[in-house]
């Protein structure tokens, strides 16, 4: 039952909006339809695409999740994607219609393994706002929707991750002040010339590369070898055979998290061809778990970086459709050769 409340897919109702008369549902559901569509309601088997805007009323009103941050879901439309209570409520609307369900921790939670997180209390209103902003027949619409949403949204998501990002290095002052105060040592120790990024990380340029500096648009391949800054002990690498795997790495500089902060962070300061040695402070590297018995708990990172190619992930995508496009004929020529073929 609880499933859709997890729909990372809404009209920004105020919560005040939500006092009224509410129709009871199944499972102790109870929901308001504020009917401002046209048409016909939502069919069984259709695509619906839709903004969901989740609040717990509690002494101070927290969003739990707001779907305009990011992009509308859309998913199809029956009774085993949309848990069966949801299901009865939301094939009442049409498109342009929103919709307000609340229910009580007590019910939402019920039998949970996890429990009630801890700033939740019994007693209190999950509501969750919905707006139904499109129906579409078939997949074949329902895909290429999505696939817009998705270009329009990866800037907003970015910047969400950004912010995430930007909050928990203030939250970790203390550990930053003592890996700044140590990498700066160990860079005036050793005659190194070496800027200091937003984030923290530093960045001694070898050899500057050519071209425009790399954003998150982009997908890099890199030769690298990394080595702890307080034992300067080698703990991996593709330039180094005994590592076996001399191929370069290939980052979606775009996918925060898919490799440590520390590299986005150099990489986003870097250019096609650059050879630089980067020194990354714990919090953007392994952190407080550190990482196997190479790496320890709040250790400071140094990487010697060649990013050896850069692509725009536009000329990726575009490959990639081409490349589907081509598969496409081949296999209606394959077919077509078939059918002609003379019987025997």
């Amino acid at each position: 039952m609880k499933q859709f409340f997890y729909l990372s897919a809404i009209c920004t109702l105020l919560l005040a909006a939500c006092t009224g008369s509410f129709k009871k549902g199944d499972e102790g559901l109870e929901y308001k339809i504020i009917a401002k569509g046209s048409g016909k309601t939502i069919g069984y088997g259709e695509y619906m695409q839709i903004h969901v805007k989740q609040v717990y009323e509690g002494t101070k009103d927290t969003v739990l999740l707001n779907s305009r941050d990011f992009m509308p879901r859309i998913q199809l439309f029956d009774s085993v994607n949309t848990p069966m209570a949801y299901f009865k409520i939301i094939r009442q609307m049409k498109k342009g219609d929103s919709l307000i369900i609340r229910i009580l921790t007590d019910t939402a939670y019920k039998g949970s393994e996890q429990g009630m997180p801890p700033f939740m209390t019994k007693g209190k209103y999950i509501y969750t706002h919905v707006s139904l902003v499109n129906i579409f027949a078939t997949q074949a619409q329902a895909d290429s929707a999505n696939k817009a949403e998705s270009i329009g949204a990866k800037p907003r998501i970015f910047k969400k991750q950004v912010e995430e990002i930007e909050k928990d290095i203030l939250n970790k002052k203390v550990q930053n002040d003592i890996d700044n105060k140590l990498i700066l040592t160990h860079l005036s120790t050793n005659n190194i010339a070496a800027s200091k990024t937003k984030w923290g990380t530093f960045i001694a340029i070898q050899s500057e590369g050519t071209g425009p500096t790399i954003t998150n648009n982009d997908v890099v391949k890199v030769m690298y070898t990394g080595r702890t800054l307080d034992s300067n002990n080698v703990f991996d690498s593709n330039i180094d055979p005994k590592f076996n795997h001399p191929q370069p790495l290939e980052v979606n500089v775009g996918e925060l998290g898919s490799v440590i902060l520390g590299w986005s962070d150099a990489l986003m300061n870097m250019k096609m061809g650059t050879k630089a040695t980067i020194y990354i402070p714990s919090s953007l590297g392994y952190g407080l778990q550190g990482n196997g018995e190479k790496i320890k708990p709040n250790s400071n990172l140094v990487f010697d970086m060649e990013v050896i190619e850069v692509t725009s992930l536009d000329v990726i995508m575009a490959r990639q459709e081409e490349f589907q496009r081509q598969m496409a004929e081949a296999e209606k020529r394959r077919m077509d050769s078939i059918q002609n073929a003379p019987k025997k």
